[in-house]
């Protein structure tokens, strides 16, 4: 019994920890992301609603997010055609590869 409540502590834990690394407002990876915006071709952009957009806000600086897209044509133009405008945009998450921006 007491190596059953191991197993299952220990597969709490780990389900724990891999949930944690899939939030996608994982505030831990923000110099990377914002350097990922300058070379990356292509993203994902989001809608945030009020609540995520002032999390985003903790570990992005919006200004710098904007002035890096607008910076990039790839992304520049990723965003206007999925809808948004630079403006609206408020965070970034992921790398290179895996981009994610979220806009208002």
């Amino acid at each position: 019994m007491k190596m059953l409540k191991i197993i299952a502590v220990t597969a709490t834990l780990v389900a724990g920890v891999s949930a944690s690394y899939a939030s996608p407002f994982n505030a831990m990876g923000g110099i990377d992301t914002l350097d990922a915006i300058g070379s990356a071709t292509h993203a994902t952009v989001l809608q945030a609603d009020a609540g995520e957009a002032n999390f985003l806000r903790f570990d992005n600086d919006v200004d710098s997010v904007q002035s890096r897209i607008r910076n990039n044509p790839y992304l520049a133009r990723t965003v206007v055609e999925q809808g948004y405008s630079i403006d609206q945009i408020v965070g970034v998450t992921g790398s290179e590869t895996d981009l994610t921006i979220y806009a208002l």
